[in-house]
């Protein structure tokens, strides 16, 4: 069976900016690009499994994004908890020095996790460059 569902339309309909104040007279990414003529035309074609599909995605998204918010205070609440036993000044690898075993684990875990996006991004940023 053939799937009925183009993901080309469904990231278009994933990336339109609902909010962008000139919405009404032409559609633009999230991150502020207008929509090109070739992505106006086939975003004015998406059907009703499309749209169901671009919603699936963005609410998958919305939770990954809470998840990884919620990993990254972990982080910090991990990293703070020692810095209270510290004096003023002190930077991470001193906190890293006096943790439990335990506790070091959990930041190495949370570490990987907390840092990945902003890697990731600064992979795309400047390693290509």
């Amino acid at each position: 069976m053939h799937s009925s569902v183009r993901p080309e339309v469904v990231l278009l309909l994933t990336t339109l900016d609902l909010n962008h104040p000139d919405t009404r007279q032409r559609p633009y990414h999230r991150d502020g690009r207008p929509f090109t003529r070739a992505e106006r035309d086939l975003l004015i074609t998406f059907t009703p499994e499309e749209k169901a599909a671009a919603i699936a995605q963005i609410e998958l998204e919305g939770e990954w994004q809470r998840e990884l918010d919620e990993m990254k205070d972990a982080f910090v609440d991990l990293l703070m908890k020692y810095f209270a036993k510290l004096p003023e000044g002190s930077v991470v690898s001193d906190a890293v020095a006096i943790m439990a075993d335990e506790d070091y684990a959990e930041f190495e875990r949370l570490a990987e996790i907390a840092t990945a996006e902003d890697t990731l991004e600064f992979r795309a940023l400047y390693e290509g460059s």
